[in-house]
């Protein structure tokens, strides 16, 4: 083994992907989770993974095992629900990902499978160590390595740090580094339901007054036909749907999805969190690198909160790799200073812009709405311009 040792804090579906790369390597990949390790597989959420996650999937060689449980994202659908209200015209625009010639989007994938994929991947590495129930509470960086030390008192030395630790990150705020946030009274609601009607591949975000209603399909293993909705409204309008009952929040559901998938059924638990948008001031020091939401958090809107962390890890993945392979320090200062240059300018504007779509999809504005309206319609009018926003949506 190599002693291009790396340290990992936080193994949610980021630090998976991130150990999982890295164990690639003739590297030992140390990990600390402080949550329970067996419930890692229990997340009931699901993601849309647009195509350089299912590309690292593939080099990881997990793809095959995650295939039968994704869903393929053939359309997108948005409608103006602004406009609809107003005098019953329905303004929308679909986008067809063979207007860039792909296939599809992407997929829509159970995070527990995802999780369950990577973690059977790691188990079988012999330079895979985790510490299970641990984590860290203080690190050291020299010159020509860093030092950790976690709470149950293990001391481990590596070349390059990576928090995966989420938007609380201790690291970065042992590193003292700032935070830009923005909240929008805002919560996002999670949960799956059944349809009377074929969702056909297509994905349907609806925008409405208090934050998209986004309706994205899932594979089924029977005929049962099943969906992900991801909603975001006011603290007060979705702390209200969440205590219904199940006939009065199937009916309320209905009525916000517009008919676009016939009539809704909950068939799950629903989880609820606040919006927001963070951008960290920084995203390395020395031999410290913040990486997925510990370094950016963005609202669930148009599948880039984790396609971004997911685009992060491949790119740290690559110049670690490289210089790997020229027996350079993984670590150095030139190869941070690399990876910053060109990440931090990239995921600060998405998070900039999606908080802007954010704004623009919740807002009371008449002026607003009638531009946003406006733009939809344009849209349609023009394939160049959609060509343009799908490439800007997919990376």
């Amino acid at each position: 083994m190599s002693s291009d040792n790396i340290i990992i804090s936080g193994l949610g579906i980021s630090g998976l992907i991130t150990a999982s790369l890295f164990c690639k390597e003739k590297i030992e990949v140390h990990c600390f989770e402080p949550s329970d390790f067996s419930k890692l597989c229990e997340d009931q959420r699901t993601t849309a993974f647009l195509n350089p996650a299912i590309n690292a999937f593939k080099e990881i060689g997990i793809w095959e095992n995650i295939e039968p449980f994704a869903q393929p994202l053939k359309e997108m659908e948005i409608i103006d629900a602004a406009a609809f209200k107003k005098n019953g015209e329905t303004t929308s625009v679909v986008f067809d990902p063979n207007e860039v010639k792909l296939e599809n989007f992407g997929y829509n994938i159970p995070n527990e499978r995802v999780s369950s994929a990577l973690l059977n991947f790691l188990r079988e590495k012999k330079n895979f160590v985790l510490y299970n129930g641990d984590s860290l509470v203080d690190h050291y960086a020299f010159d020509n390595n860093i030092l950790v030390k976690s709470a149950k008192g293990k001391v481990l030395e590596g070349k390059l740090l990576i928090s995966c630790e989420g938007r609380d990150s201790q690291i970065r705020k042992r590193e003292k580094i700032g935070k830009i946030k923005a909240s929008y009274n805002q919560l996002a609601m999670v949960f799956q339901v059944s349809h009377s009607e074929n969702h056909k591949n297509r994905t349907t975000e609806i925008l409405d007054t208090g934050g998209p209603f986004t309706i994205i399909p899932l594979r089924s293993s029977t005929s049962q036909l099943k969906s992900t909705v991801v909603w975001m409204d006011t603290y007060e309008a979705i702390n209200e749907a969440y205590s219904l009952r199940k006939n009065q929040f199937d009916a309320l559901i209905s009525k916000k999805s517009m008919g676009a998938r016939g009539k809704l059924k909950l068939l799950s638990g629903k989880q609820k969190w606040p919006v927001l948008s963070q951008i960290t001031k920084a995203i390395v020091s020395k031999r410290t690198v913040l990486i997925a939401e510990s370094a950016h958090v963005m609202p669930p809107t148009g599948a880039q909160g984790l396609n971004t962390s997911v685009e992060d890890i491949i790119y740290l993945y690559q110049i670690c790799k490289k210089a790997l392979k020229s027996n350079k320090d993984i670590g150095e200062d030139k190869l941070l200073r690399q990876y910053s240059l060109v990440r931090f300018p990239l995921t600060g504007g998405k998070v900039f812009g999606i908080h802007l779509l954010n704004k623009i999809s919740m807002t009371k504005n008449r002026f607003l709405k009638t531009a946003r309206r406006n733009f939809l319609k344009h849209l349609n009018q023009s394939p160049a311009l959609k060509r343009i926003l799908i490439r800007v949506g997919l990376g």
